[in-house]
């Protein structure tokens, strides 16, 4: 296997929020997590792994013009805009919608007796005018698609909404492997491993860490356990730049 350069990102070593309404785990530096070690990767602003508390909502509002990105992975998300629009994102979709600076929408979690837990992600993105209202729900299924890695954002469909990036996501078997194909090789990779343990391009990963990489052609994986879920991105570089960190390098 040749070798690629790449940093991982543990996760026993995020940014931890607590309160008595949420619990976020934070891969990159985000609202009061600061860590010089923890800078965006690319487009990649944020990748939070949320728990609402049942009843529990929060506002968000993006500091630049992004795609933001929601992913349940336990219970139902509400996402609301200010003029009162709603939508329920279940388990099995995904939501993209273009935020531009300082707008903001509120998550919520709509269940009295129980929490949800999903990923919320940010990309840097071009602007577009803030009426542009674009938005998509995404939906996958992993029934009888073991042990691939399903592309969410589907080209065509990416095409029309001008995504940076593109998300594939699977569902493996022990032992369960695929191999992921560049669509560029000035593109950036990152994955993360929602389920499970696996072993991509060499290195090791286990449940809700992330690996950034580059100068990348394809990647090998792998899972070490049943069930297991990898969350896979490909995105555009911004001026083909690279995010090399000394904390964890490999």
């Amino acid at each position: 296997m040749q070798f690629t350069p790449g940093t991982i990102y543990l996760a026993d070593q995020r940014g931890l929020t607590e309160t008595d309404q949420l619990n976020r785990w934070s891969t990159f530096s985000h609202g009061s997590y600061i860590n010089a070690g923890r800078k965006p990767f690319g487009r990649l602003l944020t990748l939070n792994d949320e728990v609402f508390k049942p009843g529990h909502k929060a506002v968000y509002q993006p500091l630049q013009n992004s795609w933001v990105v929601i992913i349940p992975i336990t219970g139902d998300v509400l996402h609301q805009i200010p003029s009162g629009s709603k939508l329920a994102v279940d388990v099995g979709h995904i939501y993209i919608k273009y935020v531009p600076a300082g707008y903001g929408f509120q998550l919520s979690n709509v269940y009295d007796d129980q929490q949800i837990n999903f990923l919320y992600l940010e990309f840097a993105g071009d602007y577009l005018p803030a009426d542009s209202g674009i938005a998509q729900l995404y939906e996958f299924n992993f029934d009888d698609r073991q042990n691939q890695l399903i592309n969410v954002t589907a080209p065509e469909v990416s095409a029309i909404t001008a995504l940076p990036f593109n998300l594939h996501i699977g569902m493996f078997d022990g032992r369960g492997e695929t191999l992921y194909r560049m669509n560029n090789r000035d593109n950036l990779f990152f994955a993360f491993a929602i389920a499970g343990a696996f072993e991509l391009q060499g290195r090791l990963m286990h449940q809700r860490d992330g690996l950034a990489l580059w100068d990348l052609r394809e990647a090998d994986m792998e899972a070490l356990s049943n069930n297991a879920v990898m969350l896979v991105i490909e995105m555009k570089s911004r001026h083909k730049e690279r995010s090399v960190f000394a904390e964890n390098l490999y």
